[in-house]
């Protein structure tokens, strides 16, 4: 098996793996081509706009091979759709849609428009209304690599989240 896309520790959700090195490399060309839509839900602190994009670049904090930041002068392109779905105790629930697919892009960009994931170990870490990063990979969509079919796969959201907003 191969994976094809990835979650950050914490994130829950919706993985595609390969069964084998074909569907693997068409799979794979499809992220690549940018192919494959990702939703994600999220919640942040605050109550965030109605929707925006985030086109901000990222790259690895200074001295550091876990941490991103945004970083004009020598990151990587990195674009984030959002829509503010509900509002509830101060916190927003937010639709997520990637364009690219950088390391810790959903976190990163969030915080950086001054809304973070509460309970992010790494970004964040205010622990008052979740354990962990609320944060999952509702859906995906993509074409069968053998068939062409358009596939919709979404995974439920976890109690935690929907308890904790």
């Amino acid at each position: 098996y191969r994976c094809i896309n990835r979650l950050d520790r914490d994130t829950t959700g919706a993985l595609i793996l390969a069964k084998n090195p074909y569907s693997a490399a068409v799979l794979s060309a499809q992220m690549k081509q940018r192919q494959i839509r990702r939703t994600y839900l999220a919640i942040v602190q605050g109550i965030a706009p109605e929707q925006g994009t985030i086109d901000a670049p990222i790259g690895r904090a200074a001295d550091s091979t876990i941490e991103r930041q945004v970083d004009f002068a020598n990151g990587e392109s990195a674009v984030t759709h959002y829509e503010r779905l509900a509002v509830r105790n101060d916190h927003s629930l937010l639709e997520i849609h990637l364009e690219t697919g950088r390391t810790h892009q959903i976190r990163v960009h969030m915080g950086y428009i001054g809304h973070p994931l509460p309970a992010d170990y790494l970004y964040c870490p205010v622990y008052d209304h979740f354990k962990r990063q609320p944060l999952h990979s509702y859906q995906l969509n993509f074409r069968h690599p053998l068939t062409g079919k358009d596939l919709c796969f979404t995974a439920p959201t976890p109690h935690d989240m929907t308890r904790g907003f």
